[in-house]
C-alpha cells in the first residue's frame, strides 16, 4: 500500500466517524426543536383568549339585540305594549350569551385537549430520540475506538481529524514523503496559528480593557484642547 493509499483510506474512515458524528448532533437538535411544542396547559388557555373571544361576540349580539329591540319598539310603543321590545332585547341577550359562552368553553375544553394530547406525544417522541442518541453515541465512539487501531500515523483527535483533507494536501502536493511526515508539517503550522492566536487574544484583551475603563471613568481626553466650556371566531374575526 503505497502512503497516498494508507492516506485516503484513513480519510475515508475517519469521513465515516463524522457521519457518526453528525447523526449523534441532529437528533440532539431534533430533540431540543420538539421541546418547543411541549407548552403548560395554562398557556394553551391563556393564548385561546376565552373572555376576549366571548366578550367580542356578544358585542355582535346585543347590537343585533338592540335593533331587534328598536324594531319592536316601533310596533309596541303605547300602555304596556312598551315593556315588549325590553323583553325582547332581553331573551335575545341572555340567549346570546348563554350561546356564545357555551359555545367558546367547548372550544376552550377542546384546545386545552388538543394541547394536552400534543404534550403526550411529543414527550413521547423525546423519549425514544432520547434513547436513539444514546444508540448514536455508542455506535459513535466504539466505531471511533476501533479507528485508533487503524489509523496509526496521527492522534485520532478533532484537531487532526478536522483537518485530514489539509493533511493530505501535505502529501499531495509534495511537502511529505510519508503519513507521518504529512502529520508533522500540519502539526507545526496548527502550532504557529496557536502562537498567532494567543498574541492576538492578548491585543484583544488589551482593547477590551480600554473600553470598560472607558466606560467606567470616561474619556480623559475628551477635555483636552478645548477651551470649555411601536380568526374567525363565532359572530364575527379574531
Amino acid at each position: 500500500m503505497t502512503e497516498l493509499e494508507r492516506m485516503d483510506l484513513a480519510e475515508s474512515y475517519i469521513n465515516r466517524y463524522f457521519e457518526f458524528a453528525e447523526g449523534v448532533e441532529v437528533s440532539k437538535e431534533n430533540k431540543e426543536y420538539l421541546k418547543i411544542y411541549i407548552r403548560d396547559i395554562s398557556e394553551a388557555e391563556k393564548e385561546f383568549d376565552f373572555k376576549g373571544k366571548r366578550n367580542k361576540s356578544m358585542l355582535y349580539i346585543l347590537g343585533g339585540a338592540l335593533i331587534f329591540g328598536l324594531l319592536l319598539l316601533l310596533a309596541f310603543h303605547t300602555g304596556f305594549l312598551f315593556a315588549v321590545p325590553i323583553i325582547g332585547f332581553l331573551i335575545i341577550a341572555v340567549s346570546g350569551y348563554m350561546l356564545v359562552n357555551k359555545y367558546y368553553l367547548q372550544k376552550l375544553a377542546e384546545t386545552k385537549q388538543h394541547q394536552k394530547e400534543v404534550n403526550e406525544g411529543i414527550s413521547e417522541q423525546i423519549e425514544l430520540l432520547g434513547g436513539r442518541i444514546i444508540q448514536l453515541e455508542k455506535q459513535r465512539d466504539d466505531y471511533l475506538t476501533a479507528l485508533r487501531k487503524k489509523i496509526d500515523f496521527m492522534e485520532l483527535d478533532l484537531d487532526y481529524m478536522n483537518n485530514i483533507g489539509k493533511i493530505k494536501e501535505f502529501l499531495v502536493n509534495g511537502e511529505a514523503e510519508t503519513c507521518e511526515e504529512a502529520v508533522e508539517i500540519f502539526e507545526q503550522s496548527l502550532l504557529m496559528q496557536q502562537m498567532t492566536g494567543i498574541m492576538t487574544a492578548s491585543v484583544h484583551d488589551k482593547t477590551m480593557d480600554i473600553e470598560k475603563n472607558k466606560e467606567r471613568f470616561g474619556d480623559p481626553t475628551a477635555q483636552i484642547g478645548s477651551k470649555k466650556p411601536a380568526k374567525k371566531g363565532l359572530f364575527g374575526r379574531k
